[in-house]
């Protein structure tokens, strides 16, 4: 049965990276925050980097709001860890504050949906979680089409007001 916004997102444990120190994150641990899922085929193609890169300017600002970015793929952790640290002149991340999660049987990837089982990798998609865990918004894109990064920071703000009466208030 495919998800849809209002479902409550399925849990997970990954290994993941972040800052060159690996170690286990789940879902449930980040419950109480905004949380935008990121899947991505692969941290070395044409799409991938191009995307990160568009979502950097925003990374501080994400933090500010409460919301925490995970980017999944079904890279080993290993390639992550080299994904993170390679110079943006040569398509990698060059430190960039995001964490990088490994799901290199795909387990997550087919419980949200955006698995290609044929090539093991991840369609580009995003989901945005609210803090009692379940989907405001999600995208999926084709390959080599990338989803558009810039725009998950308007889209959690915009999650974020709760209109009372003709008011809108910062949720």
């Amino acid at each position: 049965m495919a998800l849809v916004p209002g479902d409550l997102a399925p849990d997970f444990t990954l290994d993941s990276v972040m800052d060159g120190k690996v170690e286990s994150i789940s879902l449930f641990s980040m419950k109480g925050k905004y949380v935008v899922l990121v899947f991505y085929p692969v941290g070395f193609g044409y799409v991938t980097p191009t995307e990160f890169y568009s979502l950097e300017p925003h990374l501080e600002t994400f933090s500010t709001i409460n919301c925490e970015l995970v980017a999944i793929s079904t890279e080993h952790i290993s390639s992550q860890i080299k994904y993170q640290a390679t110079p943006r002149a040569e398509a990698g991340l060059n430190f960039m504050k995001i964490r990088l999660a490994s799901d290199p049987t795909g387990d997550v990837a087919k419980k949200y949906g955006v698995y290609k089982q044929e090539e093991n990798i991840c369609f580009s998609s995003n989901f945005i979680i609210d803090p009692e865990g379940k989907i405001i918004t999600m995208e999926k894109c084709d390959f080599p089409v990338g989803c558009s990064m810039g725009e998950q920071l308007k889209l959690v703000q915009a999650a974020q007001v709760i209109v009372v009466g003709d008011k809108a208030h910062r949720g």
